[in-house]
Parts: structure tokens; C-alpha cells; sequence
């Protein structure tokens, strides 16, 4: 009999899990700034759901800067991406593929964050057709009050350091990689507690 109750409980468990999991997903990008973004110069889809895809026509650099659709030998793309998450529960990790084509002596540089945290920039020197790959990076934050948007920024660039070169980044998919069990947030003091602090 008490194998039959703990097989229930870790069923319930699971369900209850994969219920919190699903309502997290990621909203419209917004707030689009740079040389390499311009209006009208990408596209993305993927909107609530958990992998959002952006593509771009002109995020790009070269040198001579003239070689590039951009004309310029650095450019940077700036946004912002809203993430849906639940109360109660904080986000386990995200995932990021850039894919483009390097060519020559290039920089492409990256940082994710939110408000309130510092980010992990990081600076690649790909070639050729090329994806990079950023694994694992947490973005937690907990829903304490009620369901709530994560507003995940996301700072990048190109540059073309050496003569003849050039970089494009053709697209970012972003991904959320949600364990079955989420983190919960951590349940604050009673406030008879914070007036003994």
C-alpha cells in the first residue's frame, strides 16, 4: 500500500510540474536599437512559445566598411525580450545560437541580463559559416507576486579588425530549457520576523 500512495505522489508531482513549465514562453521582442537592427531590417517568430527565432537582413561589417550591407566596420544590435513566468517559480536556464559567416579578422561580442544583475559578456573570433553557442546561462528571477514578465536584455556586435574582412549574423535562436521540476522562489519572511532584524 505504501508503494501505490509514493508512486501517486510523484506522479502528481510531475503533472504539477509540467503544467508550471508550459506557461513559460517568451513574448514579442521589443525595444530593437542599434546599426545592425534598424527598422525594418529583422524579423522574429516564436511568440509564446518556448524558442523565439530572429532573423536579420543588415547586421553586418566589413573592412573596407564599404563591403558590408551595414557600411560600417562595427555594428551592434541592442534588445530587449520579454519572458513569461509564473508565479512562484524562477526560469532554470537559456540557451542562444547565433548563426552567420566570418570571414578574416572579426569580433563578435554578446551579453545577456536582467534589470538588477550583471551579465557575462562574451567576445568569439568565429569563421566560416558558423554557429555559437551560448549553454546553460541563468536568468532567474522569481514571480513572487503573481505571473510577471522577465524582461531578458540581450547587448551585441560585430567588428572587422583586419583588412579584407567581414562578419554577418544571419539569425539568434533562443531557447528555453525548462527542467521538469522548476525552481521555486523562496518563500519570504513573516513579517513579524522583519521587525525582529
Amino acid at each position: 500500500m505504501k508503494l501505490i500512495v509514493t508512486v501517486a505522489l510523484i506522479v502528481v508531482a510531475s503533472i504539477f510540474a509540467t503544467h508550471a513549465s508550459a506557461q513559460v514562453y517568451f513574448k514579442e521582442p521589443m525595444d530593437f536599437a542599434g546599426t545592425g537592427c534598424g527598422t525594418g531590417s529583422y524579423t522574429f517568430s516564436g511568440n509564446g512559445t518556448d524558442t523565439l527565432s530572429i532573423l536579420f537582413s543588415a547586421y553586418d561589417a566589413a573592412d573596407p566598411a564599404g563591403n558590408a550591407a551595414s557600411g560600417l566596420q562595427h555594428s551592434a544590435c541592442s534588445f530587449a525580450v520579454p519572458i513569461h513566468v509564473p508565479a512562484g517559480y524562477q526560469i532554470s536556464t537559456l540557451n542562444a545560437d547565433w548563426r552567420g559567416y566570418a570571414d578574416g579578422s572579426i569580433e563578435f561580442s554578446r551579453e545577456y541580463f536582467v534589470v538588477g544583475r550583471l551579465g557575462s559578456p562574451k567576445t568569439t573570433n568565429p569563421s566560416g559559416n558558423f554557429t555559437e553557442q551560448d549553454q546553460s546561462m541563468r536568468i532567474s528571477s522569481c514571480a513572487k507576486d503573481g505571473e510577471k514578465d522577465i524582461i531578458l536584455r540581450i547587448n551585441s556586435s560585430v567588428q572587422a579588425t583586419g583588412s579584407n574582412s567581414y562578419i554577418v549574423i544571419d539569425s539568434v535562436d533562443q531557447s528555453l530549457v525548462l527542467n521538469l521540476q522548476l525552481e521555486k522562489c523562496r518563500s519570504p519572511l513573516p513579517s513579524i520576523f522583519k521587525l525582529l532584524l
